[in-house]
This record gives C-alpha cells, sequence and structure tokens, in this order.
C-alpha cells in the first residue's frame, strides 16, 4: 500500500511541477466590421474585451481595424486582413505565433515581454527581435516585412535574410528572402502594394497553385514527422512506466522517482509534438483560402488547375479533418484529466 502511495505522490509531483499554460489575446480596441471565429466553425462580432485563443480566426472588413493586447504589446489588424492565433514549441519553449494570412498587421512589442511571438506568412516565418514593425501578406501569397526599431530575422525555406532598423524586404511565395530595401528611400504605399499583389494573380494561376501544392506536400511531411516523434515518445514513456512500477514494488522507490521523471519527460515531447502537429494543420486554412480564391476567379479553368486544385483539395480536407476538427484544443481538454493546470492527454 505504501509504495503505491509513494508511486502517485511521484506522479502528482512531477505534473504540479509543469502547469498548462494557454496564450490569450485580449481585444483592446474595434472599428468597422471586425469578425472572428474559432476554426471557421461560427463567425462572430468581435467586441472589445474578447479573449483569443489558439484556433482563433480573425478577419478585418474594408474601413474596419482592431487593436490586440499580449502582456504589454500591441498588435494593430488592419482593414481587409486575415489572421489565426496559434501556437508552438521549439527547444521545449512554448512560443506564440501569428499566421497572417493576408492583410497587414503592425507589432508594438514591450520590451519587457518574455518571450516574442512568431509570425507566420504564406511565404515566411518571422523571428522577433526587435520591438515595432509591420507586416503584410498579399493575395499572391507574396510577403512583405518593414522594420521601424530592432531587428527581425526573415527566414525561408532554406535561408535567412536578418532586417536592421530602417530596413524593409519583399518576398515573393514559394521564393527565399534575399534583397532589402531602406524604408526611408522607398515608402511602401499599403493599399497599392497589395491591390497589385492581386493583380499579380492573374496570368500566373497555374504556377501558384502548383507552389500551393508543394506546400501542402511539405506540411503533410512535417505533420508525419511529427507524428513520428510522438509515437516513439508514447512507446518510450510506457516502457519507463513499467520498469518504475517493477522499481516500486520491489520497495527502490528512489530509483521509481528517476523513471518517473524520464516518463513524464517523454509525456511533454509527445504533448509538444502534438501543438507542433496543431500548429502546421492551422497554416493549412489560410493557405486553402489562397487556392481557393485562385481557382474560383479563373473563369475557364483548363484540366491541370482542376487537377491541382482537386490535389489540394484533398490533403487539405485530410489534415482539416485529423488535425483541425478532431484535434480541437477545447475537445482534447474535456477529455482530459485536469489537476491544478496539469493536462494528462496521453
Amino acid at each position: 500500500m505504501m509504495n503505491r502511495l509513494y508511486a502517485l505522490c511521484i506522479v502528482l509531483c512531477i505534473l504540479l511541477a509543469v502547469p498548462f499554460v494557454a496564450f490569450a489575446f485580449e481585444v483592446d480596441y474595434v472599428s468597422g466590421d471586425v469578425q472572428y471565429s474559432h476554426l471557421k466553425d461560427e463567425w462572430k462580432d468581435l467586441k472589445v474585451g474578447t479573449e483569443l485563443v489558439t484556433g482563433d480566426i480573425i478577419e478585418t472588413g474594408m474601413n474596419s481595424e482592431a487593436i490586440l493586447l499580449d502582456r504589454g504589446s500591441e498588435i494593430y489588424i488592419s482593414e481587409n486582413a486575415s489572421f489565426t492565433i496559434s501556437e508552438k514549441y521549439e527547444e521545449g519553449k512554448k512560443r506564440s505565433a501569428f499566421m497572417l494570412f493576408l492583410g497587414k498587421m503592425k507589432f508594438k512589442l514591450a520590451k519587457s515581454a518574455e518571450s516574442e511571438p512568431d509570425i507566420q506568412t504564406q511565404t515566411v516565418n518571422l523571428t522577433i527581435r526587435g520591438t515595432e514593425f509591420e507586416v503584410g501578406s498579399g493575395y499572391d501569397g507574396s510577403t512583405i516585412v518593414v522594420l521601424e526599431q530592432g531587428s527581425v530575422a526573415v527566414q525561408g525555406e532554406s535561408s535567412e535574410l536578418v532586417l536592421e532598423e530602417g530596413e524593409g524586404t519583399e518576398v515573393q511565395f514559394g521564393e527565399e528572402p534575399s534583397e532589402k530595401f531602406n524604408v526611408l528611400t522607398e515608402v511602401v504605399d499599403w493599399d497599392t502594394w497589395l491591390q497589385s499583389s492581386q493583380e499579380a494573380v492573374r496570368g500566373n494561376e497555374t504556377a501558384l497553385l502548383g507552389r500551393i501544392q508543394d506546400r501542402f506536400e511539405s506540411i503533410s511531411q512535417e505533420i508525419g514527422n511529427n507524428e513520428l516523434i510522438r509515437e516513439e515518445a508514447l512507446m518510450e514513456k510506457e516502457r519507463l512506466n513499467a520498469q518504475r512500477n517493477e522499481l516500486i514494488e520491489a520497495g527502490k522507490n528512489e530509483e521509481a522517482s528517476e523513471y518517473a521523471k524520464k516518463a513524464v519527460s517523454e509525456n511533454k515531447k509527445a504533448f509538444h509534438s502534438l501543438v507542433n502537429i496543431r500548429f502546421l494543420a492551422l497554416s493549412s486554412l489560410g493557405l486553402f483560402d489562397m487556392a481557393e480564391r485562385i481557382y474560383t476567379d479563373i473563369e475557364d479553368p483548363t484540366e491541370e488547375q482542376l487537377k491541382l486544385f482537386t490535389g489540394i483539395r484533398t490533403t487539405y480536407g485530410g489534415i482539416k479533418q485529423k488535425y483541425v476538427l478532431e484535434g480541437d484544443r477545447e475537445r482534447l481538454e474535456e477529455k482530459a484529466d485536469m489537476t491544478k493546470g496539469c493536462l494528462n492527454l496521453f
């Protein structure tokens, strides 16, 4: 009996040392037509005081805008924008993330912020080392970044470009960041830039759909890699728990405690992989919107265009069903055992 109580204490103490904290962003200001939805389920008017969490999608209409607050940081969302809130783990540390699918956002990050969010567009990821910058995502998937203060690392698939104060860059969809411009000599007219990105789609629909398909294949592969990490971690956790139980039965409680800690570490690894799978799945929402927008605007699609879009829709459908809808955080929490903020999801 004492051995069993000891085992229970081991697990509870370790779990209580690993609190579960979800990022939440408070709506500070809303003007005009601003809607939000959790995973595109039911669209509602965004109101001041609303707390937004992972999986929430926000869209602003014409002449509309909103401001979000996050621990002293301010995020400005301009008109005709679409983005979602997400999160991911990097080297064991959770980071909030914004996925800008279309439009412009401006960030004023608090210098005291414990961790700065990652920003993802259809083309690049932004690792923030600065405090104030603007980023835009176009209809053709292109991205433009303008830095006012600090520094930002603009990361493509295989290369990185670091912007310093007063610099900017524009990256086309499917290409790598390479060139900078001076924001003092090349002032960005955001309305003109967004309109030109819409015009750039015409005549390039097939190439853009092909690049979107490539991106979906990459997302699927990354999800598969994380699934493998999660599966191996869960198997290792079960093995360690079995060894822990054997040691407890043998009265070797100190050794059992070490195996319990290792098992919890594997459990955390599995959970981190699950969150990263969700991050990848959420990125597919805006990518499919882009593909659908391009395809539906084609008056007379060719056979190749139809084939590309059909493949994209099939891949997206599988990701959405398995990892967005069935993997919804709220459903996971409902099924989970909660102990003072700790989730036992596995």
